[in-house]
């Protein structure tokens, strides 16, 4: 004879305290992440060029998605993990990982503030793309997250877990490469000289200096590294 199936209102779950205090200093996070998407920006006056400024906000993605990994890590380790973390170490961690979501907004941001000629205007747009792809998917895992710590009932019975006395639920973000990749893939090569005549482009004047493989070198390996899994567990008693 199977079990009943238990209504979220008929199932009591208790979290520990340290993941109800993560959930209440990541709950701001993602809302503020979208609401600085919509902010409306001033021309810079910096006008798009496609090689260089392609470069530079492909460093800046690259980057951003390197300081994540270990952000996260951070949510599991510092709080979640740790026994009688307060709202204290929850706020740090949380604050941490928003300083990485800034770091994609302030990229995505300086290119929306641009202006781009006929030429440049796909690069420009294609770019502005692949930002709003990876913001968008951090903003629905931590989105996810906070509702699974709100209303964790809910949460189990909408993945089909069955409820017992204690149940590991996991959210995991998955970071996807954004569709617009393959097109600033051939793009790239498209406008880049064989080896033997091309130059790499000076890096802009107003960001700082910094070493990379250059444009198709960095298509590469976010093509290759993009796949971010990370998982966050909280355990409820039922």
């Amino acid at each position: 004879m199977s079990a009943p199936v238990l209504s979220p209102e008929e199932v009591v779950c208790v979290l520990p305290s340290q993941v109800i205090f993560l959930g209440k200093a990541l709950a701001p996070v993602a809302r503020g992440a979208r609401q600085a998407m919509t902010r409306r920006v001033r021309s810079s006056g910096h006008e798009f060029v496609t090689l260089g400024d392609l470069s530079h906000h492909m460093g800046v993605i690259q980057q951003a998605l390197t300081h994540l990994s270990p952000r996260i890590d951070g949510l599991m380790t510092d709080v979640v993990h740790k026994v009688g973390a307060g709202a204290v170490e929850a706020g740090r961690a949380a604050g941490r990982l928003e300083q990485v979501l800034s770091e994609f907004i302030d990229g995505y941001l300086d290119a929306k503030a641009s202006h781009a000629g006929p030429e440049a205007s796909d690069a420009r747009s294609l770019i502005l793309g692949v930002y709003r792809h990876h913001i968008r998917e951090i903003c629905e895992w931590l989105e996810e997250l906070v509702e699974a710590i709100a209303n964790p009932a809910s949460a189990i019975q909408k993945r089909g877990i069955a409820a017992a006395a204690n149940v590991e639920l996991t959210v995991a973000l998955n970071m996807t490469s954004p569709p617009e990749m393959a097109k600033l893939d051939a793009l790239a090569k498209r406008l880049i000289p064989p080896p033997e005549t091309y130059i790499e482009p000076s890096p802009r004047v107003e960001q700082r200096e910094t070493s990379g493989p250059g444009i198709l070198g960095t298509i590469g390996a976010l093509a290759f590294g993009i796949g971010i899994t990370k998982a966050v567990l909280g355990r409820n008693h039922g």
